[in-house]
This record gives structure tokens, C-alpha cells and sequence, in this order.
């Protein structure tokens, strides 16, 4: 049987000429910049690393696009060569500024919040949303809280049905209230069912000015820290919007209204502007997995560390790369004070511990190498940014734990060469017990789950395919209880209908 294709690309015209399709990466951090062209087979074209007076992506991006073209278009590039504009910038900045970072975060005035919470789950009040927050980004932030009966079981059954008429007397009370509702369910991301009729209700009662941020959308399994992420992405929603739309614009400006826009998130890949806009704190700490990503590649080492320095040669952290992209953090994420179910990079910062003495900068690079490696195995140091050249000719040599030390080519703008090559990702997670006679179809639909994901994202979905699959025991559990994680990814997606036009 032969069926409609669900995600057609756009025909071009037979007489359109082919064109060399190339991607412009773009990484800030701070007050510097980097950018890289790359073409389709992933060779570096051009690359430039500049100091910044600002950090925003729409006044950095037609500096860089002088710096990048000035390279490439003695090569015969131009600007309709750029199909996609990706971008990494770090801590949120730049999309959707992160309030609670630093004791400023009160200038955003206006741009964050008012949102209303709230958590599927009646029987888990023991600990009420937000508790543990910070009283004063509390008050900033949240309307009003409440915990009405829903939820999930881990097995996906229902932990208790869902209490319809307590969703529409909560969304009359905070009408004309909230710029935003989070809402977050016991094992959402094993069974969304009821966080999606939910915000069905909710929807109906609020209308869809007022959007609703879905905890299984924003991931983690823990239902604290979930919710503390999703609450956090909902207060961020007006600020990213605002944000989205000058990018976009940025774009036109620039001379490259055809290009799509491309962000760069935590694990090392990418997402759309679209798909970023609920949820945008996916970017914290995407500019190192970005520099991970790109000294990898261009020092042709999967398995490696990876040393980030300032311009003046001080290195600032280490992480490690396995399979060519940064090893996450197992534990929990901390972001404006509050715990987030978040997984960044596992960064080891070089600056010394509360209370110690500064020491040399290789006596502290050295400790935070034996800290980033997870075996014994000694790996490449590859050192990038802004200081790279300075601090390796600073060292004495290999260090402890390392084969070599080493500049990769391009080392100043390995983050923004490795945002440029990133793919678009997508996972899914399902949970259930050993003895279900639907293992094997859960297996399939978790894999199909995690391919949609990444075509949700931005992927190709003609080229989106799953990249691993991890299936491991749950621990503390009475019933012998598995735990599936697909990883699924693709390039970004092409033939791309643009629907901003500068008037």
C-alpha cells in the first residue's frame, strides 16, 4: 500500500541551479565570539574568533558574517550558499536570559513570568511545588500553586484519575493572571496522558494565548526536579519569544532570509528556534558541549579531554568527550538556585576550592584532568578557545594522565566549527516490568518515539535513524523493573519554508 510521505521536502525546479550548501556556526560565551562556515561534507571553509562588546546573537551575527565571508568569498561562496545559521551561546544567555545567575537578575524586570503551577499527583503534597526555592524568585515568578489527582504509575498504568473539575476551577481562578502555566505529572514521561488532556482543559478555558509547558516535554525523570525545570522554562517564555522573533529578523537583515536558524542545546546537538522556544533551558551550557563537539572533530580523537581557556591563556575547565561529544553530569542541575532535572556537560572548573590557595595555573589544569577522567586510561588533552596556543606553549609538556597535550586546528573556534557540524537529537524513555508480555512492542515503539523526537526537533526526517539504545535495571524496586533510553539523531532538516519576512 502506498501512502502520503508525512514530512514532504520542497520540489525545486529543474532548472535551479545546484549550489554549494554551506552552515555558518556561530558560538558566544562572555564577551568573544567565534565563528565557523562549514559545507556539507563537514570541511571547514572559513573560521574567525573576535572579542565582543556585546552578547547578543543579532549584534554579534552580521560582525561574524563580515569576518566569515571576507575568508570565503574569495572561494566562490556566497551568501546563498547558507542554507543554516546555528548558533551555541552559554548559561541561556542571548535566547532567554536566566534570572537567579547572578545577584542582577532583577533587570529583566517585565520579562519573566507570571506563571501559574501545576502538578498532577494529589498524594505527593508531602513536598508542594517549588518547595526549596529561593522566597524571592519564588514571589517573582509563580501566581499560584496547586496539586490535583493524576498522574502515572511506572508502568504507565494511572496513580489516580484525573481530576478534571479541579484543572477548570484552577484555570478560572488565574485567568487574566499568568503568562504562562507548567504543568508536571507523576511519570509523565513514561505515560503523558493526563499532563496532555490537561493542557486540553486548560487550554479551552484560558485559550491558546496562554501557553502551557508539559513537564514530559522538558525530560528527567524525577518528579522535583521536572517540575522545577518546566516552572523555570515556562517563566522564560515571553523573553524567548521576544528573542526568536529578533534573530529571525537578524537573519533578513543580514541578507539570509532563507536561512533557518538552528540552536544549539546541552547534549551537543541542535534544535529549531521553534522547538527551543519551550524550552530553551536545553541551551544552558550548549557552548561547551559545542567546543567538545568541535575539538573532537577537529583533532580527529573520539575519545579525548578537552581543556577551555580565556584569552590570556588561563585555562578555565576540563571535560571529557567519549563517542565525540562531552560526557554529561549524572546528577542534578542547578540553575538559579533551584535543582533541575537538566543533564549538562560534566565540566571540571580549574578555579580552587572555596577557602585554597590559587596555585599555578598547571598545578590546577593537572587536578582537574584526574577529576574529568572516569578510568584509568590516559587520554589527549586537547586544549581550545580564545588562549589555547598560550597555554600549551606555557606547559611543560604532557601532563599526568595525558598522551599529549595538543592545539587542534582551529582550536579558537572549536565551538563554534562543533556547533556547525551538530546534529538534531531526540530521545525517548519507557519503563516496564521484565515479566510484561509487551517488551518486545514496547522496545518498537520506544525506538519510533525517539525518531519522532528528533524529527520534532528539526532532524531530516528521511535521515533521522537511532544512534544507541541503553536498557538497564531499575534499582529499589520491588518487581524486576527495566528502564529503555533511545537516542535517535539526524542533520538538520533542508528545504526549509520560511514565514518571517522583514515588512
Amino acid at each position: 500500500m502506498i501512502t502520503e510521505d508525512p514530512y514532504p521536502t520542497r520540489a525545486l525546479p529543474e532548472d535551479t541551479p545546484v549550489l554549494r550548501r554551506c552552515r555558518l556556526g556561530i558560538a558566544l560565551d562572555s564577551e568573544r565570539f567565534s565563528a565557523a562556515l562549514v559545507d556539507g561534507e563537514g570541511t571547514v571553509l572559513a573560521s574567525t574568533e573576535q572579542a565582543s562588546p556585546v552578547a547578543a546573537a543579532t549584534e554579534v551575527l552580521p560582525v561574524a558574517l563580515r569576518h566569515i565571508m571576507a575568508q570565503a568569498g574569495p572561494r566562490g561562496i556566497t551568501l546563498d550558499h547558507i542554507d543554516r545559521v546555528l548558533l551555541a551561546v552559554s548559561e541561556v544567555d542571548g535566547l532567554a536570559g536566566l534570572p537567579g545567575s547572578n545577584p542582577n537578575w532583577r533587570r529583566w524586570p517585565g520579562q519573566l513570568g507570571p506563571v501559574a503551577v501545576i502538578r498532577l499527583g494529589r498524594a505527593t503534597t508531602a513536598l508542594p511545588p517549588l518547595a526549596g526555592w529561593p522566597p524571592d524568585l519564588h514571589a517573582a515568578l509563580s501566581v499560584a500553586e496547586t496539586c490535583v489527582g493524576g498522574g502515572a504509575r511506572m508502568d504507565g498504568s494511572d496513580f489516580e484519575p484525573l481530576d478534571a473539575a479541579g484543572l477548570v476551577a484552577f484555570a478560572r481562578e488565574i485567568a487574566g493572571k499568568v503568562s504562562a502555566v507548567a504543568v508536571s505529572s507523576v511519570f509523565a514521561p513514561v505515560m503523558p496522558s493526563h499532563e496532555l488532556a490537561a493542557a486540553g482543559l486548560l487550554r479551552a478555558e484560558l485559550g491558546d494565548s496562554v501557553p502551557i509547558v508539559l513537564s514530559h516535554e522538558v525530560g528527567g525523570m524525577g518528579l522535583l526536579e521536572r517540575e522545577n525545570a518546566t516552572v523555570l522554562q515556562a517563566a522564560l517564555l515571553r523573553r524567548a519569544w521576544g528573542a526568536a522573533h529578533r534573530l529571525r529578523r537578524s537573519l533578513v537583515d543580514a541578507g539570509l532570509p532563507e536561512a533557518e536558524p538552528f540552536l544549539a542545546r546541552n547534549d551537543g546537538s541542535v534544535m529549531t528556534v521553534d522547538y527551543a522556544l519551550t524550552r530553551s533551558l536545553l541551551m544552558h551550557g550548549a557552548t561547551w558541549a559545542a567546543g567538545a563537539r568541535g575539538a573532537a572533530l577537529l583533532a580527529g580523537e573520539s575519545e579525548a579531554l578537552v581543556a577551555f581557556t580565556t584569552a590570556d591563556g588561563t585555562p578555565t575547565a576540563v571535560c571529557a568527550v567519549t563517542c565525540g561529544t562531552a560526557t554529561p553530569s549524572e546528577g542534578p542541575t542547578t540553575i538559579a538556585g533551584v535543582p533541575t532535572g537538566l543533564r549538562t556537560v560534566a565540566m571540571v572548573p580549574t578555579d580552587p576550592p572555596v577557602g585554597g590557595a590559587p596555585g599555578p595555573d598547571v598545578e590546577r589544569l593537572a587536578e582537574a584532568v584526574d577529576r574529568a577522567k572516569s578510568g584509568p586510561k590516559d587520554l589527549p588533552l586537547l586544549v581550545i578557545g580564545p588562549g589555547a596556543e598560550k597555554l600549551v606553549d606555557a606547559l611543560p609538556g604532557t601532563l599526568p594522565g595525558t598522551t599529549l597535550v595538543c592545539c587542534p586546528p582551529r582550536a579558537d573556534s572549536a565551538a563554534a566549527v562543533g556547533v556547525a557540524v551538530a546534529p538534531v537529537s531526540g530521545e525517548a524513555t519507557r519503563i516496564f516490568t521484565l515479566s510484561s508480555p509487551h517488551g518486545d512492542e514496547i522496545r518498537v515503539k520506544v525506538r519510533e518515539q525517539a525518531r519522532a523526537a528528533a524529527v520534532h526537533a528539526g532532524a531530516d526526517p528521511h535521515l533521522a535513524e537511532v544512534t544507541s539504545v541503553d536498557e538497564s535495571m531499575v534499582a529499589y524496586v520491588g518487581t524486576p523493573t527495566v528502564r529503555v533510553r533511545v537516542r535517535a539523531e539526524g542533520p538538520p532538516r533542508s528545504a526549509w519554508r520560511p514565514s518571517y519576512q522583514r515588512t
